[in-house]
């Protein structure tokens, strides 16, 4: 017969630690999740974004569209011109951007209101559009020089300019219409068009002479305005 097997009688050792005695862990942060990391991007890129046209804005203002280079924008603004090319296909579609951004803070910043005398307000509404007008002049002076240039590659900015031209026109041919439809449609047409032609010769004025004051010339301009449509107003009664 074979000895037989011997088992040990020793109990295993017991973990008599209380929960007092489990030792610290130190706490690791949350890795972010996902959507935060998307958040994060995108606020990145917006930012990125903005800095661009702010940059773009900056030099064009002063250098116009052909004084304006991609190199001198990202040294402006700090960026790789690949960020650059990320947010926009090239330089006529940054511009672009600038230019729109700019005539729709000027556009969304005056209003006339549909049920109220005009005539009573006439010189208020001058003051809501040149205050307007001088806050955000980009659109004007990138875009004007280009718009009485002939070019061959006729660049997306100029395009852009003569419709933004023509939208003003109809909005204020539109108004004109409702508060004095009594002046026939052609008069109407005639005041909103040399109004706006008005404006635009003065900005050139200003760049041939830099020491002028615009911002009087444009007021003796809505003074003008003011005038003609007063005297409209009498020869034409509603």
């Amino acid at each position: 017969m074979s000895a037989p097997v011997e088992f040990s009688a020793t109990p295993a050792p017991r973990d008599t630690r209380t929960s007092d005695d489990t030792p610290d862990v130190p706490d690791v942060p949350d890795a972010p999740t996902p959507k935060r990391r998307a958040r994060n991007r995108r606020a990145d890129g917006e930012r990125s974004r903005q800095r661009i046209l702010d940059a773009a804005t900056s030099i064009a203002t002063e250098r116009g569209y052909d004084g304006t280079s991609i190199a001198e924008i990202c040294r402006e603004c700090g960026l790789p011109a690949s960020s650059l090319y990320w947010h926009f296909q090239d330089k006529d579609d940054l511009m672009s951007q600038v230019i729109g951004k700019s005539f729709d803070a000027w556009n969304d910043a005056w209003n006339i209101p549909e049920d109220e005398d005009v005539l009573l307000h006439l010189p208020q509404i001058a003051e809501q559009l040149l205050n307007a007008l001088e806050n955000h002049p980009e659109f004007i002076r990138l875009c004007l020089p280009l718009a009485l240039q002939k070019r061959s590659d006729d660049p997306g900015p100029r395009r852009m300019y003569l419709k933004m031209r023509a939208d003003v026109i109809q909005r204020l041919s539109d108004i004109g219409a409702t508060h004095f439809g009594y002046v026939p449609e052609s008069r109407r047409t005639a005041i909103v068009t040399y109004m706006v032609s008005g404006v635009e010769g003065l900005f050139v004025d200003h760049e041939m002479n830099p020491t002028s004051d615009l911002r009087e010339q444009l007021d003796l301009h809505a003074m003008g305005v003011i005038g003609i449509i007063m005297q409209e107003a009498t020869r034409h009664p509603s």
